[in-house]
């Protein structure tokens, strides 16, 4: 009944109650809402790579966590804007709509300084393991608490473990989310920097910024790859000639395209304060 047992993913849901993947965050019902294609990107069915040549795009995984703020002020710091896509409600951080989380608040700044927030699930459960039933609520109670805090939901989504076979992408398309994998995996959740670094330089520094564009996933829940990790991907990728971007820039994909409004399921773009 406490968070080393209740947390997820760990926590086995299918038999306990108070699991963290098996409540609901307060807030308005997505089941209902339509949803029309946005853009022309494909639903559905995973991107691997970029395709706007010479940019990269640095997402981030799991959070918001300790590090979220100071990883906005370094990237505030670099004129950068990157992809945070977020996990509702897992390893015991509570709900990320709840006020006194502090969560809401990142959130909502990660979003007005211009970075994009996609979805990475309400608990962090391996996706090919559950229902269609299972996977639709995984995602529709990260819509809810989403929703509640900008105001919309995502239209980009990131499968926990990098794990959704052609039924979770079938289900993701009928949902109408963008799925985004990767082509550069630092491994930083292994808490080992100078692996994370060689890993990612080796990676831009095999092609030219004419030719390649980069995919980038790490995770802003480890302090190691916010405080050590960060700086050195946005200052190599600079200098081999890649501009950091979100998600729907190195997709060619306008921003009015990356939310869906609860009222309508049309375009969920709020602009800016």
């Amino acid at each position: 009944s406490n968070t080393e047992y209740c947390g997820a993913p760990m926590c086995r849901f299918e038999y306990g109650l108070a699991c963290d993947s098996n409540t609901w965050p307060p807030g308005q019902d997505t089941s209902d809402v339509p949803r029309p294609c946005l853009g022309n990107v494909q639903y559905g069915k995973p991107f691997r790579h970029c395709s706007v040549k010479g940019t990269i795009a640095l997402t981030y995984d799991d959070g918001p966590g300790p590090w979220t703020e100071d990883l906005l002020d370094i990237l505030k710091a670099n004129n950068v804007k990157a992809t945070f896509f977020i996990t509702a409600n897992s390893i015991s951080k509570g709900h990320i709509n709840h006020p006194a989380t502090g969560f809401p608040a990142m959130i909502r700044r990660a979003y007005e300084e211009g970075h994009q927030i996609a979805a990475h699930t309400w608990g962090h459960l391996n996706m090919n393991f559950l229902s269609s039933k299972q996977q639709r609520e995984e995602m529709i109670k990260t819509e809810i608490a989403l929703n509640d805090i900008p105001g919309f939901f995502p239209t980009y989504w990131r499968p926990p473990f990098n794990e959704c076979n052609d039924e979770c992408a079938a289900d993701m398309a009928d949902l109408g989310y963008h799925s985004i994998s990767y082509d550069i995996d630092p491994r930083d959740w292994g808490h080992n920097m100078t692996y994370s670094k060689q890993n990612f330089l080796e990676a831009i520094t095999s092609r030219k910024p004419f030719e390649r564009s980069w995919l980038s996933l790490a995770h802003d829940i480890h302090e190691g790859t916010v405080h050590e990790y960060t700086q050195f991907t946005i200052d190599h990728a600079r200098e081999q000639g890649f501009e950091p971007v979100t998600v729907g820039e190195c997709l060619g994909d306008p921003e009015e395209n990356w939310y869906r409004k609860v009222s309508t399921g049309g375009h969920g773009f709020v602009p800016k304060l």
